[in-house]
């Protein structure tokens, strides 16, 4: 998965849109979706993707987000590339803050202080009221993808020399060679 590339499946919510109750959502890629998602995830293939997302309020400006997500993924084995199917089962929570609209009032006291926190429980500032609901399980899976998927029973054997001699020395094994049996100097010798 590389990090600059465009996400391949997203579901904006507005957040404004938001009704004091909250709202639950389901999320379930199609066929075409899934195939994308599984190109952006480098793997071979998204069976499943399903996903129950939560949002309420928590504050004026803040929002909570949870989802439960059950994802199956298929993988090449690292040594065989057999495919390696996987089922994976997780819950995301994160918060949001939406910043406060500014007024077109010039600020009354122009020394003002911005407190910055070093939270990491903080909520996560976002600049619009437009969420991608579909991101944060997106990369949930993809944190949850094992990064040397193994077919069952497969182990991983070095090549052997092809010429039959044993394995070359260790570099620092001839430095200490060199150390206790330096070359003799241009020069020096009869």
């Amino acid at each position: 998965m590389t990090s600059e590339q465009k996400p391949p499946y997203t579901v904006p919510f507005e957040l404004a849109a938001l009704s004091e109750r909250g709202a639950e959502l389901s999320v379930s890629p199609d066929a075409a979706e899934r195939a994308r998602i599984a190109s952006w995830l480098e793997v071979l293939d998204v069976p499943r993707l399903d996903a129950t997302i939560r949002l309420s309020h928590e504050g004026s400006d803040v929002y909570r987000y949870e989802a439960e997500f059950t994802a199956e993924v298929v993988q090449a084995c690292v040594v065989t590339l057999e495919p390696v199917p996987s089922r994976h089962v997780g819950h995301v929570e994160r918060h949001y803050r939406v910043p406060a609209k500014t007024s077109r009032r010039p600020p009354r006291d122009r020394d003002t202080e911005v407190e910055v926190s070093d939270d990491e429980d903080a909520p996560e500032m976002i600049s619009s009221t437009l969420l991608d609901i579909a991101a944060p399980v997106l990369e949930e899976v993809s944190l949850a993808l094992d990064p040397y998927p193994r077919a069952p029973g497969v182990t991983f054997e070095p090549p052997k020399d092809e010429d039959g001699e044993a394995a070359k020395e260790n570099p620092f094994a001839v430095l200490a060679k060199l150390k206790l049996n330096p070359p003799e100097e241009p020069g020096t010798g009869e």
